[in-house]
């Protein structure tokens, strides 16, 4: 008997404490939470802190250094914090219900990065036409003017690149950075800004806008279908999960104020690529697990690739007064030809397996942008690109694809094709060079070079070891003016009933070979910096007297 009292009393005491241990668990999943417990932000900007699970309580919002962050009751859960000035603040939220919390939220505060102040209204149309005082007093280059118009020379007794080949290519560019890894922050810094005025009308961003930048690599963030509209997301009808990537724009809106500030165009690269795409970005729930179904993919392209390019055009019409004036060309796919490089990774193929010459999520990609296009109006003006390298070795398959994304549509919705021309004074040959770049101007496309830079001293087996072949500066001036008389007598003797507009743009991948990506190979025109002309400089301007 004795014993039945025992064990009836440990059962009594164990059942005691499991609806104990069950109603400590659930107070701790009511237990109020804040949206944030780090924040870092720029001065002037700001940011709502959200509560959740604080259903009825009272919320009182305080921060601990107002002269760095200040705090105001934004909604019945919201505290919306603006920073003030460099430093560092902790914004605590009391919440006050049948218990109290104090939730806390560190807040750092960045100093703000300045652009130099205008000394003159910026100008209102496309930049391609204009010129903006720029600080000091000085009057940028005029930017190139449109191919083949009667009556325009260049100027061959000017160092300008962009006077050298005025009339020739509509678009002469280089890529530039605003938070470059390698310390090249180009966009933010005047003195580079004023050479790039100087040399050309256009850039391509190096990193900021391949997807990475946009969606982050590891650190991302995931927010409600609700906020993202909102945020003026675009989520296409057949998204059918709860929560969507949280974007970095804001990077981008800046860049666009630059680029509208110094009078430059931009071309916008990338949308999609299997190479700078985040694993988890095709995976379920966006957690890095398990791959998701084809249709899920679709739904993912179509609310990704709408959302950034609709938030651009905005942000066009915001700073330019005009949707298409800063932006003038889009790559949308970069690279399919060569989708199988990236091995041990989460990419489109792994998704959609390899569908070959025939990519249906390719061709979707494409669709999604022109309508986004259509929707402003300038699907005319804007044009959409394929970009590839080593295009010289797979011009007929990429000639297929181009076909293949514009087959069946109302207009050709991927209306240019750019070769990278990431080339070496050993390959390709300029026969090579020169058939590719025949049987893409024989589509009635829009031929671009959009990412030229030649190598010297280059190992072809080993891409980051130098091979000491006694190649010199001198090696690559000259296969870089015989490269640009190519180009220029393709252009001067295209048949302009079958492709009009040409060749549209020529891009140089950097400004200096210290900041290349293969800075040990010496690929570009100038040296340790701006100021260092290489002999390929003097080169490059020399073969527009071809013209």
């Amino acid at each position: 008997m004795e014993m039945r009292r025992c064990v009836a009393g440990m059962l009594a005491v164990a059942m005691c404490v499991t609806v104990m241990g069950g109603s400590a668990e659930a107070a701790a999943a009511a237990k109020p939470k804040l949206s944030n417990k780090k924040l870092t932000l720029t001065v002037g900007k700001a940011k709502t802190l959200k509560v959740t699970k604080a259903k009825g309580a009272k919320l009182t919002w305080k921060t601990s250094k107002k002269k760095v962050a200040v705090v105001k009751k934004s909604g019945k859960y919201g505290g919306k914090v603006t920073a003030k000035a460099k430093g560092s603040a902790v914004i605590t939220c009391k919440v006050k219900g049948k218990k109290t919390y104090s939730l806390k939220c560190k807040v750092t505060v960045k100093k703000k990065t300045i652009v130099p102040k205008k000394t003159a209204a910026p100008p209102t149309q496309a930049p391609a036409n204009t010129t903006t005082a720029v600080p000091g007093g000085n009057s940028p280059a005029a930017t190139a003017p449109a191919v083949d118009e009667p009556g325009l020379k260049p100027d061959l007794t000017s160092n300008s690149i962009l006077k050298r080949y005025q009339g020739i290519f509509e678009h002469m560019g280089s890529s530039l950075n605003y938070n470059g890894w390698r310390g090249n922050n180009d966009l933010r810094d005047e003195a580079t800004m004023k050479f790039v005025k100087e040399h050309f009308n256009s850039f391509t961003l190096e990193d900021e806008m391949k997807p990475t930048g946009v969606l982050g690599q590891w650190d991302h963030e995931t927010i409600s279908k609700e906020e993202a509209l909102e945020l003026g997301y675009i989520i296409p009808d057949n998204y059918t999960e709860d929560r969507v990537p949280k974007l970095n724009l804001a990077t981008l809106d800046r860049i666009v104020e630059v680029a509208h500030f110094y009078g430059i165009q931009m071309r916008a690269h990338v949308l999609m690529w299997h190479q700078q795409t985040p694993d988890w970005f095709f995976t379920m729930n966006y957690t890095g697990g398990k791959v998701v179904s084809p249709e899920v993919m679709d739904a993912r392209l179509e609310f990704y690739v709408r959302t950034v390019m609709d938030h651009l055009l905005k942000q066009e019409q915001r700073v330019a007064g005009k949707a298409g004036s800063i932006i003038y060309a889009w790559d949308v796919t970069n690279e399919y030809l060569h989708r199988d490089n990236q091995p041990g990774s989460k990419t489109w193929m792994t998704v959609y397996g390899d569908m070959g010459l025939e990519p249906t999520y390719v061709k979707n990609a494409f669709r999604f942008a022109y309508d986004t296009l259509k929707q402003y109006g300038v699907q005319d003006t804007v044009t959409l690109f394929y970009n590839d390298y080593d295009t010289y070795f797979c011009s007929d398959d990429l000639v297929s694809l181009v076909n293949y994304i514009n087959a069946g549509e109302e207009a050709k919705i991927c209306g240019g094709i750019g070769m990278q021309t990431h080339v070496d004074v050993d390959r390709p040959t300029l026969d090579e060079y020169g058939a590719a770049m025949d049987k893409f101007l024989a589509t009635g496309l829009e031929i671009q070079v959009t990412e030229m830079d030649v190598t010297i001293n280059f190992d072809p087996d080993d891409a980051n070891v130098v091979q000491n072949k006694g190649q010199t500066n001198e090696d690559q001036a000259k296969f870089v003016g015989d490269l640009m008389k190519l180009i220029v007598t393709k252009q001067k003797q295209r048949d302009k009933a079958v492709n009009p507009k040409g060749i549209t743009g020529i891009t140089i991948w950097g400004l200096c070979d210290t900041y290349s990506w293969r800075g040990n190979f010496k690929p570009l025109l100038f040296g340790k910096d701006i100021n260092d002309p290489k002999p390929s400089f003097q080169a490059f301007l020399d073969a527009a007297k071809l013209w």
